[in-house]
């Protein structure tokens, strides 16, 4: 008769033990950075993931070989044979971690096969040592000392880990040198992990994965037991199948929790808010005048997006050159039924506003929530003086980690619209034509990209697209990894192909020499320690490429920190909650934040023509604007709470805009911002 199950140390079996040792390892180690700072919320999240999959997979994983020593011939004393029986077994898989990792390291480019066997060795190898030393406590059972012995590895467990990060020579993303540019750090909030509470923290990781160890032996016996009524043998030999199903239903029900929370703390983007209700008043916009899509169809994105359109005059004031009245349609999700009602009535508000008449005409492909960068938008209007035309379609009113599932119908719908456009534009005067462009951010940008997928630069070109700016570009975007190709991160990139370029980071742009920079017409523009480009579902199972060894990494990227299955992966999920928190009016770049490139990339990829003089008005505006509409729209907040609290809030609100633009303001110069027609 075996003694799986029964053999135990600080009440712990073998297996438990095993897994609670990788857990405080894990502990450790999930204090290495990542891409951007992160908060001690944060960091306390990410040690109670890394914690409780390394003890549950370690359960599971060393129950297995624990059955299979159970399963030797042993004689003489059981207990004592027992664990060093177990050692033999554990030594055996260590031996064979080590020899798989080693035939199976890490190359560029690699296929999921090769990542997947290199997993299944280092796991092992883990599991294996982490057994070893269990088997060496099992040794010290009944030792008055032994409790004390198991606490004290635990702990040596969990600095082993700490060290091992190397926490000294590494650096978050964010904060990797930029020579041109001095440091790097610049975020547009920085987040720090407080000492104090982080170790707190992690004494109650500590004592909670205590808890969870000894509920997982309950749970997993109960599923164990249950397998061998439905499967037959004893609750013994169905050990190792309870815990695998222990592990399944916790990583399911973990998952779960984490998708709860976030759809919880996420607000969808449909309500229209106070500041954007009064539909527009000129015909060129949609929801103004002769309208197919009446206002009240709009979702909070689009009616921020079409009431922020900029008019002649203030276009004329920062330009100082005479304007039109620029044109912004947009079919919102509600405007129809699906995606081919949706595309139908924004050719309809193309026709009726005439918008290719227009000397430009850009399609501009939104974010999962709706959003259309309005820096990008009115960059393209005070850089054409007006005489253009802009053009979006919503997919989803929820934030894009929340829309992926919509990326499909988001695809299909752009191509009709595009195809539209085309029809329309082959159907008119070559002279006559206007310059055609494409923007995209974040979601949007994979959206618009895909449409071209497995035609590489023809199909941009077969179209006839003057010019496209994208920016984030997510990772899962098939039409960037066939531009891509299987050149390495580790080089700087030439432009191409064709009049593509896909720098890695923002320096590999501003370091592309003058002459080649005019050849580039496709950019596909992101930042070194975006997450939105590197985060995937790979990173559960496989190092990406951009955390390569040693100096193999490119800008942006964390350095000297190493890649976790599944740990990796839940910090870059966080790092995507954290890459887009703006100060209004201040353009920073870093993480998701792109508004400070934006102009610029706009006027030489689009070759839009302005003096550096006019740069530097349009740069102000821009800011101004951006502050004066948040203004604007927190104002309306504080405008519709009950009168008595009224003043409070309003004064509040003066000191996060005083936060904001550096100077004391009151109550007064928020009302002043309010009433006049910079937003």
């Amino acid at each position: 008769m075996t003694t799986h199950g029964r053999i135990r140390t600080g009440g712990l079996d073998i297996s438990a033990r095993a897994g609670f040792l990788l857990g405080a390892f894990a502990t450790g180690v999930s204090y290495q950075p990542n891409l951007l700072s992160r908060a001690t919320r944060d960091q306390a999240l990410i040690t109670g993931v890394a914690t409780a999959t390394a003890f549950e997979w370690g359960t599971a994983a060393h129950s297995f070989l624990r059955s299979t020593a159970d399963r030797l011939p042993v004689g003489g004393e059981p207990l004592r044979n027992r664990a060093v029986t177990g050692a033999i077994v554990d030594a055996s898989a260590l031996a064979a971690g080590i020899a798989v990792c080693r035939g199976a390291s890490p190359q560029e480019h690699e296929s999921t096969r090769r990542a997947l066997v290199r997993l299944l060795g280092t796991s092992t190898l883990a599991v294996a040592a982490g057994g070893l030393v269990a088997d060496a406590l099992e040794l010290r059972r009944g030792a008055r000392t032994g409790r004390l012995e198991a606490g004290a590895v635990a702990l040596l467990a969990g600095a082993a880990g700490y060290l091992s990060t190397r926490p000294r020579k590494t650096r978050a993303g964010s904060f990797d040198p930029d020579p041109d540019e001095g440091e790097g750090g610049v975020e547009d909030v920085h987040r720090e992990v407080s000492p104090a509470k982080a170790v707190t923290s992690g004494i109650v990781v500590t004592l909670a994965l205590v808890g969870v160890a000894r509920a997982e032996s309950v749970v997993s016996g109960a599923f164990a037991r249950g397998a061998a009524i439905v499967l037959g043998g004893s609750a013994q030999d169905r050990r190792t199948a309870g815990r695998v199903a222990t592990f399944g239903a916790l990583a399911g029900a973990g998952w779960g929790a984490i998708t709860a929370v976030n759809a919880m703390l996420t607000k969808p983007g449909g309500a229209v808010e106070a500041a954007h209700r009064r539909p527009p008043e000129r015909a060129e916009v949609t929801g103004g005048p002769g309208s197919a899509i009446p206002w009240t169809d709009q979702s909070r994105e689009s009616a921020r997006w079409l009431s922020m359109a900029l008019t002649a005059d203030e276009i004329t004031g920062v330009m100082g050159e005479p304007a039109l009245q620029p044109i912004r349609v947009y079919a919102s999700l509600d405007s129809a039924a699906d995606a081919q009602g949706r595309a139908a009535l924004l050719l309809a508000e193309i026709d009726r506003t005439r918008a290719l008449d227009r000397a430009a005409f850009a399609l501009f492909s939104p974010t999962g929530s709706g959003y259309i960068n309005y820096v990008a938008s009115e960059t393209f209007e005070y850089l054409t003086r007006g005489n253009c035309a802009s053009a979006g379609i919503q997919y989803s009113v929820l934030p894009s980690a929340l829309s992926l599932t919509r990326v499909d119908l988001a695809t299909h719908q752009t191509r009709i619209v595009v195809n539209g456009v085309v029809q329309r534009l082959l159907a008119m005067a070559p002279e006559r034509r206007p310059k055609f462009y494409l923007f995209g951010e974040s979601l949007g940008s994979q959206v618009s990209e895909e449409i071209f997928r497995g035609q590489g630069m023809t199909g941009p070109t077969g179209i006839g697209l003057d010019a496209a700016l994208w920016i984030g570009t997510p990772a899962a975007t098939e039409w960037r990894r066939e531009l891509w190709g299987t050149r390495s991160v580790v080089d700087v990139p030439d432009v191409g192909p064709g009049a593509a370029y896909l720098p890695r980071g923002i320096r590999d742009w501003h370091g592309l020499p003058a002459a080649e920079r005019t050849r580039v017409r496709y950019l596909l523009l992101q930042n070194g320690d975006d997450p939105v480009p590197k985060f995937s579902s790979y990173l559960l199972w496989k190092r990406p490429d951009w955390m390569g060894r040693g100096g193999a990494r490119p800008p942006g990227s964390p350095r000297g920190t190493r890649w976790m299955p599944v740990t990796t992966f839940f910090m870059t999920f966080l790092d995507l909650q954290n890459a887009l928190s703006p100060t209004p009016g201040v353009f920073d770049e870093g993480g998701h934040d792109y508004r400070r490139e934006v102009p610029q990339a706009l006027r030489e990829v689009w070759q839009l023509k302005a003096s550096d003089d006019q740069m530097v008005a349009v740069q102000a505006a821009l800011r101004r604007r951006e502050l004066a509409w948040e203004v604007k729209r927190r104002w309306a907040v504080t405008e519709a709470v009950p009168t008595p609290v009224r003043a409070a809030a309003q004064l509040k609100l003066a000191e996060t805009v005083s936060r904001w633009t550096g100077r004391t303001l009151d109550t007064a110069a928020l009302a002043e911002i309010v009433a006049t027609d910079a937003g």
